[in-house]
């Protein structure tokens, strides 16, 4: 499975079987680069419109498989969805964009992950530390900063800075095997294409 950060911190998961595409814009819907018929949608700023009776649109909580892609969405309240995502044995949470902490028992209720897809702040403040204490309760492999400006990356930084990993470079995409896992977690960066 490959992991690509695209512009507007939308996010293409390349499965063996199926792809699916998390917050894109209608150029990168009809992008042939980015082949899906799975479209996520975290809010409903995001546009929606404009699909076929091929494509499968998901904008809010509940559980959903399509293709062997198990889905699971949960409220985070006021128009925003959290996702955990099965395809091809990986395990993914993407939190969206958060406003507030995640509860307790939110935080029971995912319980483990492989790839955490994490904003670098919640509100206006760095997510660093929260973010880190959510990778090691739920094991997480892989975490993925996202949410920052690519012309300003003062918040990545703070971010990097805080998770004691300044100076890590960006890479083009993440290729996550089942049977490769890293042992502890480890914090990479993805260019956006």
């Amino acid at each position: 499975m490959e992991i690509k950060i695209l512009a507007n911190n939308s996010v293409y998961l390349k499965g063996k079987k199926e792809s699916v595409l998390i917050n894109p814009n209608k150029e990168m819907r009809e992008d042939s680069k980015y082949p899906s018929r799975i479209f996520l949608f975290t809010a409903e700023k995001y546009d929606g419109m404009g699909f076929n009776g091929d494509n499968i649109l998901i904008r809010a909580p509940g559980e959903y498989e399509v293709g062997g892609v198990e889905i699971n969405g949960y409220s985070l309240g006021d128009d925003n969805t959290l996702y955990v995502l099965n395809i091809d044995g990986i395990k993914i949470v993407f939190l969206g964009e958060l406003e507030e902490s995640l509860s307790d028992k939110r935080i029971e209720k995912i319980d483990s992950a492989d790839v955490l897809l994490a904003p670098v702040l919640i509100k206006d403040s760095s997510s660093a530390k929260l973010v880190l204490d959510w990778a090691k309760k739920w094991g997480v492999n892989y975490l993925i900063p996202m949410g920052y400006d690519d012309k300003d990356k003062t918040n990545l930084d703070t971010f990097l800075d805080k998770a004691d990993q300044e100076g890590l470079e960006a890479i083009e995409s993440l290729k996550v095997d089942k049977d490769d896992l890293p042992d502890g977690l480890e914090l990479k960066v993805l260019k956006k294409v």
